[in-house]
């Protein structure tokens, strides 16, 4: 059985919807990513991941590879 991880992301540089859409595609793609809503204002994402299959390392590099900081 997998088990289920809920994490909340601070991430710079997002200005615009481009910027929320291309972090949202990049975290849906990893596997193991069960949800993803990415908040503009709040310059936040929230990820459902399902821990035996990925972890917060691998999502914040798809997140630095897209061009924005994940803190």
């Amino acid at each position: 059985m997998s088990f289920l991880a809920h994490e909340t992301l601070k991430i710079e540089g997002m200005e615009c919807d481009h910027c929320v859409l291309r972090v949202g595609r990049a975290i849906a793609s990893v596997q193991g990513v069960i949800e993803v809503d990415v908040n503009l204002e709040t310059k936040e994402a929230v990820v459902e991941f399902e821990e035996a299959k990925t972890d917060l390392k691998k999502i914040k590099a798809v997140v630095r590879d897209a061009g924005y900081e994940p803190l």
